[in-house]
């Protein structure tokens, strides 16, 4: 009686869907990948494979019938992904969204369906801003050393300058004695101000930068975050009917 039990899942075909279990990371306008597997491994060639978001269960790619649907993706991905099948034989493929949006951060459900039947999987995807390494102490001792090399070699050869004009002030007595000479701190404020004025401008150009994009992540994040729960790597275990989903395709259309 007990293999009875297991007896229908086997005629059926049963299968789960297995996320990679953690968050995959991005940078804005780089590539990711958000693998997806069945287990056991079988081939899915001849199965539906797709990727959704909620709400509205946008389509962001569908492989029906040996063959990408990029006409039911929604228009906010069509053109930036792709499903890498090398794999699918053994029931293994990943969804690689080229030029990463911030938009593109939060939960998406893998799913594969085989007739009828039909498994999930949630992944979550988060994009990071590209200059949160950075900090501004760096930035501004990247900028100013080559300025400040500059400015002083420009210093120097004004030095060099007005001492050989000196020296022929010394062969010239026509000229007026006070005509050559110049100041110790107009030097000093030559070679510092152009030095500190585009310094200062870098770091408020830098911050300015590193607002926008963050209020830019946190604005057009869309949904909860996905955690992994519900078992193995974070398998999600929900089963939709093939008429469930054909009815969430035509809504977000």
């Amino acid at each position: 009686m007990k293999k009875s039990c297991f007896l229908p899942l086997t005629l059926f075909g049963a299968f789960r869907v297995i996320g990679p279990g953690h968050p995959i990371r991005a940078l804005v306008g780089d590539e990711a990948e958000l693998p997806c597997r069945i287990s056991p491994g079988k081939n899915a060639t001849g199965m539906e494979v797709g990727w959704y978001r909620s709400p509205f269960s946008r389509v962001v790619h569908l492989y029906r019938n040996g063959k990408d649907q990029d006409a039911e993706q929604a228009p906010e991905y069509r053109g930036r992904t792709e499903l890498l099948k090398e794999s699918i034989g053994e029931g293994k493929v990943a969804l690689r969204i080229q030029n990463v949006r911030f938009s593109d951060e939060g939960g998406y459900t893998c799913f594969f369906r085989d007739h009828s039947y039909q498994e999930e999987a949630a992944v979550e995807l988060k994009v990071e801003d590209p200059f949160y390494w950075i900090n501004p102490g760096v930035l501004a001792l990247i900028a100013l050393v080559p300025m400040l090399l500059l400015q002083v070699s420009v210093g120097l050869v004004f030095l060099f300058l007005q001492h050989r004009l000196r020296g022929m002030e010394n062969l010239h007595r026509t000229f007026d004695p006070h005509f050559l000479r110049v100041p110790c701190w107009k030097i000093t404020l030559f070679v510092i101000v152009p030095v500190l004025g585009p310094l200062v401008a870098l770091i408020i150009c830098y911050n300015w930068l590193h607002r926008r994009l963050a209020g830019a992540m946190s604005g057009q994040q869309t949904g909860p975050l996905w955690g992994g729960g519900g078992g193995e790597g974070g398998e999600v275990r929900q089963t939709r009917t093939g008429k469930e989903w054909n009815q969430g395709s035509r809504s977000q259309g």
